[in-house]
Order: C-alpha cells, then structure tokens, then sequence
C-alpha cells in the first residue's frame, strides 16, 4: 500500500447544531476514512461554533468510530485582530453558542493550544505534513508566527476559502457579496498563510457550489443507514442536522464544501487546477476578506477550478458509509 498522507484537520465543527454547516463532521470522517490519510490531529477554531465546542464535536466523531488515540487541541476563541466579527458574537449568544440535540462528551482537548499542537506535529515530521485547513485560518497563522521554520518544514495546506468570481452565481461571497466566511472572520490570518511560502491548494465558492454537483441531496440523507456501528449512527445524524434547519435557498440537501478539500489532499486528480498569485484584502471598507488574484504577480496558490461535483458526492458518501459499515469503523485498509 502507498504511505498516506499524514494531515492535521483545523476545523470548526458545529455537531448536531441546527443552522451549522454540518460539512466539518463530514470532513472529519472523510479524513479517517480515506485509505491515503493519516489523521495526525484536529485542531479546532471558531466558526460554526466556538471552539471549545467544536472540541467536543471533533472528539464526538473521533470517539464514534474508536479513534481516542487522536489528539484534539482547542484554538483561539477570536481572529487574529482580537475581536470577534459581530455576526459571530449574534450567533454564539444564540443555538450555535450551546450543544444542539446530539449529546457530545466533555472537554477533553489536549494541553496544548491549537498552534502549540500544529508546530510539534510539524516539526517532529519535517516536509512530510499536510495541514487541510477547512475554517478561519486563525491556528495556522498563530502557528506560523509562534515558529517560522513552520513554513518550511510543512509539506503544503490545502484550504477551504474564498472565491474569485469563476462561477457567476455562486463564485464570490457568501457573508458579503466578495467575501467567504473562512476567509472573512480572519482575513489577517489567511494575508499570513498566503504570504508564507508553503505550497497551497485552495478549494473555494467556484467549485464548492450546487453548479458543480457537490450537493449532498435531501434523498441521500435520508438513505443513510445508521444502524450498522456507533460511528453510522452519529454519521446519519450529523448529516440529518441540515433537514432540520434547511440552509440553503436553491433546496434542501447541503453543499459538501470541507469534504472536498479533504478529499482534494488525499485525491488532487478529484478537480483541475490553475495557478495563481491569491491575496486576502485587509483594508478595504466593504471588500474585507476578498480573495483578489493578482495575474502580474508569480503564482502563490494552485486554485481548483473545476470538479465534478456529482463524482466527488459520491466518492466521499462510498468512503464514509464503508468505513463506518462495521462496528469498529475499520475497513480492510483501516482508518487512520
């Protein structure tokens, strides 16, 4: 078998939350379960939810199909600029600030931070580690600027974020009309990484959309059997989270924006790529969190562009429900 891929997932998984992206859960599964990763860590930013929270949802999947063995560091409670950007401190003081309708253990993150916890990962594997990136990269910057040789010891991010207008509808902003969320609750964070030198994928609104087919539908979510393991059942009903609070305008269903990051580490062929030089506004007053390319500048970011939605739905589902299909959530590969 080929070595896997060792990854650390910097996520912010809001598990059983009505009004939460249910993708990271998904995300997390997706990463234990692709026979090319070794989950090494997940490391948990605000989001969906504040992190400590998204801690007890990460150990919640990770315990569901018998991983304990995978360490879960709580990462900083606010962007790089130490405030918490207004629409997040609504949502916090409302549903997404409390455990929803799925119980979740409690805390039991490791003792570092977050940043702590991607620096020792990285450094005690130099050139081989993969951090996918799927909320505001708040950690990865912190960890970048607790130690620099992060950037050159990291084998590359692979990140969810932004939007650059490919695709006219669905392309641009989904918290303003140029900004995406990850890229908006921390754009300082994210100036950081893409100024970093580490080789970057980034996998944002162009392709993570209903246009491309990465919808997981309303009768696919109804289809999963979740009375094989511990890890089926919590699966089917993080997935169920989206029926009970529909997101989306254009039909139920959700879009599996995270999961195709992670399946874009452990599978690059999954989308067609073009390189570019990507930078993250700072400044501007009501273009904040715009991922801008710059076409005069060399290439910083390999930026997926297209993907067959539908195939990746797919793949991602057979992964997922195989390796949950057994009580211990192993397959013949093993999870990682």
């Amino acid at each position: 078998m080929t070595r896997r891929l060792p990854i650390i997932l910097d996520t912010d998984p809001g598990v059983g939350i009505p009004g939460t992206d249910a993708d990271d859960p998904i995300a997390i599964y997706l990463a234990l379960a692709h026979p090319a990763l070794e989950l090494l860590a997940v490391t948990t930013t605000f989001g969906n939810c504040p992190p400590t929270l998204a801690a007890r949802g990460a150990r919640a999947v990770l315990d569901s199909v018998g991983r304990p063995d995978v360490p879960v560091a709580v990462g900083s409670a606010v962007p790089t600029n130490g405030v918490l950007p207004d629409v997040l401190r609504a949502a916090y003081a409302g549903a997404r600030g409390r455990p929803g309708r799925i119980p979740l253990p409690e805390p039991s993150a490791a003792p570092q931070s977050a940043a702590e916890l991607i620096v020792e990962t990285v450094r005690s594997r130099p050139g081989e580690v993969t951090v996918v990136a799927i909320g505001p990269q708040t950690n990865l910057a912190a960890a970048l600027a607790l130690d620099p040789r992060v950037a050159t010891d990291l084998r590359s991010v692979v990140f969810m974020g932004g939007g650059l207008g490919l695709d006219p509808t669905y392309g641009r902003g989904n918290v303003t009309s140029v900004a995406e969320c990850n890229i908006y609750f921390d754009p300082e964070a994210a100036d950081a990484v893409l100024r970093s030198g580490v080789d970057l994928t980034m996998v944002g609104l162009d392709v993570t959309n209903p246009t491309t087919g990465l919808v997981l539908t309303e009768e696919a979510v109804r289809g999963i059997d979740g009375s094989a393991s511990p890890g089926a059942r919590l699966f089917a009903e993080v997935c169920r989270t989206y029926l009970d609070a529909p997101m989306f305008d254009w039909g139920h269903g959700c879009v599996l924006y995270d999961p195709l990051a992670v399946l874009a580490a452990a599978e690059p062929e999954v989308g067609t790529y073009r390189d570019m030089h990507i930078v993250a506004e700072t400044e501007g007053r009501f273009t904040r969190g715009q991922t801008v390319p710059l076409p005069d500048e060399p290439a910083n970011t390999h930026v997926m562009v297209d993907v067959d939605g539908a195939a990746a739905i797919d793949r991602i589902l057979t992964l997922i429900t195989t390796s949950t299909a057994s009580p211990s959530g192993s397959t013949k590969e093993g999870l990682s």
